[in-house]
């Protein structure tokens, strides 16, 4: 049993981009995404099913993915965080801050991706 993601914060998203093939590199082939391309009229547009219900929205140009929206809560989420998600944020460039309380709040961190580099710190509210 993984340690969920109660809620995911995101406080600022700039010109985060990551290589679509980030998401499949892990060897969890059953945590691996599923995509939905968008159709002519909305060309470019991506989702990625993640997880048990997550997605990570964007847009798909020569093979990088611009993150606009994380939906990264609920049943499955710590698997898919540590599996998946993580792993594929040390190959982006860009930057993001969120907030991830997990587990009715035993744990609260405060998530910061620039360029590549990925720190997580707990905090306290």
């Amino acid at each position: 049993m993984s340690y969920n993601i109660d809620t995911w914060k995101t406080k600022r998203l700039e010109n985060l981009t990551i290589p679509r093939e980030a998401f499949y590199r892990s060897e969890r082939t059953d945590w691996h995404p599923e995509c939905d391309e968008g159709t002519d009229l909305f060309a470019g547009q991506i989702t990625l099913h993640c997880g048990c219900d997550q997605t990570i929205k964007g847009t798909l140009d020569s093979g990088q993915i611009r993150i606009t929206e994380f939906d990264m809560a609920g049943e499955g989420s710590g698997t898919l965080y540590h599996e998946i998600l993580e792993p594929a944020l040390k190959e982006s460039r860009g930057y993001l801050e969120a907030v991830l309380v997990w587990e009715g709040g035993d744990s609260i961190t405060r998530l910061v991706v620039n360029d590549g580099e990925v720190t997580s710190e707990e905090i306290e509210l």
